[in-house]
């Protein structure tokens, strides 16, 4: 009698959005995915009326947040930012996820892997770069990591060049430029927007962008490609819910992320941090992340991560 009566005053809830709208962000506060995510939450708080909330959930490059969005109901009130991560970790295999288990909302950018090593280096180009490990030279490379993409593009250009590098992993790209200022490193693999502000300064010079073209953000730098190595690695971030949800909710959704990709504010934002900016709608997006899926796949097994 009790339950029947608590469920009868059980007040229904209303058309969506009917309350406030949360979005999970795997990285810390303060860094480029949690400000293009609360970039983002600001346009839909605009657009949808209620309140949009960004809530950091940090830890296992990124597993802990796809989890929680992964296991949350799919009502339309739960968002969870989507990097370049959801693509490597499920093939990890220390957790149980898939790039299947979530609906594709939008991607906001791509962010290539960048060569970097301090103005004093010896490495002037990326040629010089290349004939110089080739012929035996010992590189000290930090990266983010282990096991971030861009340690990934570190194991794969030395796979290329026949050489190895003697790794050092940092908790992020900060440290490990920071690192590299120190002259503890003689090169660092980052994206190009965490280096960019250096390069600008003059402490620190670009050698290569592993990118499928030249970086809008500094045209001359030569792809690796464009030397003959077959080096694609970069950092993408978007959007995605726990899969189930309604396809009204998705598709209105989907055309609100990318109206709040327009706001002036986040465009400016992007300018300056050097975002290249590329949205996909969310068909295109996930026909862009089952194909890096299966790339990471294949990495993780050939690199001895996985059996």
């Amino acid at each position: 009698m009790l339950a029947g009566t608590a469920a009868g005053c059980a007040r229904p809830e209303g058309p969506w959005p009917s309350r406030e709208v949360r979005v999970i962000v795997h990285a810390a506060p303060g860094g480029m995915s949690d400000t293009v995510a609360r970039f983002t939450s600001r346009g839909l708080n605009e657009r949808l009326g209620v309140p949009v909330l960004c809530e950091n959930r940090v830890g296992a490059m990124g597993a802990v947040a796809f989890s929680a969005v992964k296991f949350a109901a799919p009502d339309g009130y739960l968002v969870g930012y989507a990097p370049v991560e959801l693509a490597v970790v499920p093939h990890l295999r220390y957790v149980d996820l898939s790039t299947g288990d979530f609906d594709l909302l939008a991607r906001h950018h791509r962010a290539p892997a960048a060569l970097a090593v301090p103005a004093s280096s010896p490495y002037r180009t990326l040629r010089a770069f290349v004939d110089a490990v080739r012929g035996g030279a010992r590189v000290a490379m930090g990266a983010a990591g282990p096991l971030s993409v861009w340690h990934l593009g570190t194991l794969a250009l030395g796979r290329q060049l026949g050489r190895t590098f003697i790794f050092a992993p940092f908790p992020g790209s900060g440290p490990a430029t920071t690192a590299l200022l120190g002259g503890h490193l003689d090169a660092v693999m980052a994206g190009v927007p965490e280096v960019q502000a250096l390069v600008r300064g003059g402490a620190v010079r670009l050698l290569g962008i592993m990118g499928d073209g030249p970086s809008p953000i500094f045209p001359d730098v030569p792809t690796f490609r464009s030397e003959g190595l077959d080096l694609l690695f970069e950092a993408w971030g978007g959007f995605m819910m726990p899969r189930g949800v309604a396809p009204a909710i998705l598709a209105e959704l989907e055309q609100h992320i990318l109206a709040a990709f327009q706001q002036e504010a986040f465009r400016t934002y992007c300018r300056t941090a050097g975002l290249d900016v590329q949205p996909l709608a969310s068909a295109d997006f996930r026909v862009f992340v089952d194909q890096e899926s299966a790339r990471y796949a294949q990495l993780v097994r050939e690199f001895g991560f996985v059996s």
